[in-house]
């Protein structure tokens, strides 16, 4: 393994290689940043879809069918026989379990990205081996609040990419029809949205775009719908792939994403369409935003939507703030002070 200070070897795990995945897509950009900035990348993915292969990737055969054990000999056989000299493991802390104790041994400085709020066995263990561990907001990582490995950044949209369509006028799509994109699971809080509807005149809807995580949770969303005759006003959609997520901002104004303890992305996608996120208030604190709610209650949802306060920002006020805290070279940039200099 090559040790060299010269030159930054970045290996950086992740869960998926995949341009056209409708959740984790953005990786590839966040790579090509990496690259951009001066660092050389070597990744490891559970598995790979389509991809340009303008970097090296290393699946682990997920996509092949491996099982497990077969991919756990693989990932030891990868960081044993790679040259890297830092390692970085994107949201998955259980690649410290199986190997922190390797990478301790050789003296590989390792970070990790982590946006959630959960503790467990694999946590622990990353935070014992990191050198730092970065996330979004600062309600992620709560256990290791005051702790000096847990760096907050925000998120990293890559502007390029994104506003190459979003263009910078008004935006004046109807407030009646409402967005929600994400994955469908607890801790999204989708019932939140869905009984706003309840206090908002008939003409407003609500189109939900992401993939049933958690089963059992979408039935019951399904089933809340159907309880409270919105079944007209409540359109489940399909996930899309990320290229085609930018056309569909363009056609709302407002979005509702009630997630706790974490911001998704897609709220900071969507504002550099002018799509303004009604979101929880500390959310809207970590975003950046000048109005929110003051309580996650679906009657204040529907009473911040119809007072209409958010109107007085448009995509050039939101864009902005989506460039000036969020933006993608931004987060890799303070993210390489640390990696860069092993510290």
């Amino acid at each position: 393994m090559d040790n060299s200070p010269t030159k930054t070897k970045l290996l950086f795990i992740t869960q998926k290689i995949n341009q056209n995945d409708d959740d984790l897509a953005f990786v590839i950009l966040w790579i090509k940043e990496f690259i951009k900035q001066g660092i050389e990348v070597q990744v490891i993915c559970l598995e790979k879809g389509d991809f340009d292969n303008s970097f090296p990737v290393y699946s682990l055969g997920k996509e092949e069918g491996k099982g497990k054990i077969a991919r756990v000999f693989r990932f030891w056989k990868l960081i044993f026989s790679l040259k890297y000299n830092r390692v970085f493991v994107h949201m998955n802390p259980e690649y410290f379990t199986l190997s922190g104790w390797y990478w301790r041994l050789r003296r590989v400085p390792m970070y990790l990205w982590y946006t959630h709020y959960k503790m467990h066995i694999h946590m622990r263990l990353a935070g014992f081996f990191c050198q730092r561990m970065f996330a979004a907001t600062k309600q992620s990582l709560p256990q290791y609040e005051g702790s000096p490995k847990k760096i907050i950044t925000g998120h990293g949209i890559d502007l390029n990419f994104w506003l190459k369509d979003a263009g910078n006028g008004d935006n004046n799509n109807p407030a009646e029809n409402l967005l929600t994109i994400h994955r469908l699971c607890r801790s999204k809080r989708l019932e939140l949205g869905i009984k706003a509807l309840k206090y908002l005149p008939e003409d407003y809807q609500l189109d939900v775009y992401g993939r049933d995580v958690e089963r059992d949770y979408a039935d019951e969303m399904r089933v809340l719908v159907k309880s409270g005759k919105l079944e007209n006003r409540v359109n489940f959609k399909e996930s899309l792939p990320m290229p085609e997520v930018r056309n569909l901002y363009k056609k709302y104004r407002v979005m509702v994403n009630m997630a706790s303890e974490t911001i998704d992305k897609t709220m900071l996608e969507g504002m550099l369409f002018g799509v303004y996120p009604v979101t929880t208030k500390g959310n809207s604190e970590a975003i950046g935003l000048p109005i929110s709610l003051e309580h996650d209650d679906p009657e204040e949802i529907a009473e911040f939507i119809l007072q209409g306060k958010w109107k007085e920002y448009n995509v050039e006020y939101l864009q902005n703030i989506v460039k000036e805290r969020h933006s993608l070279s931004a987060l890799i940039s303070k993210m390489n002070k640390y990696i860069k200099d092993g510290k």
